[in-house]
Protein backbone atom coordinates (compact mmCIF):
# COMPACT_ATOMS: atom_id res chain seq x y z
CA UNK A 1 0.00 0.00 0.00
CA UNK A 2 3.00 2.48 0.83
CA UNK A 3 4.34 1.58 -2.11
CA UNK A 4 1.16 2.58 -5.20
CA UNK A 5 1.18 5.96 -2.36
CA UNK A 6 4.61 6.19 -3.02
CA UNK A 7 4.37 5.82 -6.54
CA UNK A 8 1.64 8.32 -6.81
CA UNK A 9 3.03 10.87 -4.89
CA UNK A 10 6.36 10.67 -7.24
CA UNK A 11 3.84 10.60 -10.17
CA UNK A 12 2.20 13.80 -8.74
CA UNK A 13 5.61 15.70 -8.11
CA UNK A 14 6.81 14.46 -11.92
CA UNK A 15 3.83 16.12 -12.99
CA UNK A 16 4.12 19.10 -11.11
CA UNK A 17 7.85 19.72 -12.25
CA UNK A 18 6.88 18.90 -15.79
CA UNK A 19 4.10 21.64 -15.66
CA UNK A 20 6.24 24.04 -13.91
CA UNK A 21 9.33 23.64 -16.68
CA UNK A 22 6.07 24.23 -19.54
CA UNK A 23 4.79 27.19 -17.48
CA UNK A 24 8.45 28.86 -17.43
CA UNK A 25 8.86 27.75 -21.62
CA UNK A 26 5.38 29.27 -22.52
CA UNK A 27 6.31 32.41 -20.40
CA UNK A 28 9.83 32.86 -22.23
CA UNK A 29 7.95 32.31 -25.48
CA UNK A 30 5.35 34.84 -24.65
CA UNK A 31 7.91 36.99 -23.87
CA UNK A 32 9.39 37.03 -27.19
CA UNK A 33 6.32 37.53 -28.86
CA UNK A 34 5.40 40.44 -27.00
CA UNK A 35 9.34 41.92 -27.63
CA UNK A 36 8.80 41.35 -31.21
CA UNK A 37 5.48 43.26 -31.44
CA UNK A 38 6.75 45.65 -29.37
CA UNK A 39 9.79 46.34 -31.69
CA UNK A 40 7.14 46.29 -34.76
CA UNK A 41 4.92 48.63 -32.76
CA UNK A 42 8.05 51.31 -32.59
CA UNK A 43 9.29 50.90 -36.16
CA UNK A 44 5.73 51.86 -37.38
CA UNK A 45 5.32 54.65 -35.10
CA UNK A 46 8.41 56.14 -36.30
CA UNK A 47 7.76 55.48 -39.86
CA UNK A 48 4.32 57.41 -39.38
CA UNK A 49 6.24 60.16 -37.38
CA UNK A 50 8.18 60.66 -40.94
CA UNK A 51 5.61 60.23 -43.11
CA UNK A 52 3.44 62.85 -40.21
CA UNK A 53 6.42 64.99 -41.06
CA UNK A 54 6.43 64.39 -45.00
CA UNK A 55 2.90 65.20 -44.71
CA UNK A 56 3.77 68.85 -42.87
CA UNK A 57 6.41 69.81 -45.51
CA UNK A 58 3.55 68.99 -48.32
CA UNK A 59 1.29 71.05 -46.25
CA UNK A 60 3.50 74.08 -46.30
CA UNK A 61 5.01 73.60 -49.79
CA UNK A 62 0.95 73.60 -51.12
CA UNK A 63 0.43 76.68 -49.18
CA UNK A 64 3.72 78.24 -50.27
CA UNK A 65 2.44 77.23 -54.49
CA UNK A 66 -0.88 78.72 -53.79
CA UNK A 67 0.76 82.47 -52.87
CA UNK A 68 3.38 82.34 -55.01
CA UNK A 69 0.53 80.94 -57.79
CA UNK A 70 -1.42 83.97 -56.82
CA UNK A 71 1.73 86.70 -56.61
CA UNK A 72 2.25 85.24 -60.55
CA UNK A 73 -1.66 85.62 -61.70
CA UNK A 74 -1.95 89.28 -59.93
CA UNK A 75 1.18 90.23 -61.91
CA UNK A 76 0.48 88.41 -65.29
CA UNK A 77 -2.71 90.50 -65.09
CA UNK A 78 -1.16 93.99 -63.94
CA UNK A 79 1.18 93.33 -66.51
CA UNK A 80 -1.56 92.40 -69.46
CA UNK A 81 -3.36 95.28 -68.48
CA UNK A 82 -0.89 97.44 -68.97
CA UNK A 83 0.19 96.34 -72.61
CA UNK A 84 -4.00 96.66 -73.55
CA UNK A 85 -3.81 100.19 -71.88
CA UNK A 86 -0.26 100.67 -74.55
CA UNK A 87 -1.58 98.99 -77.27
CA UNK A 88 -5.37 100.59 -77.20
CA UNK A 89 -5.38 104.00 -75.40
CA UNK A 90 -8.58 105.69 -74.20
CA UNK A 91 -9.89 108.61 -76.03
Amino acid sequence: MTTILALITILFLVLIIYLIIKIQLDRQKFHSRIKILEDFIVQISNEQKSQNNQLELSEELKHKLLQINATLNKDIYDLNFKLVEELYPRK
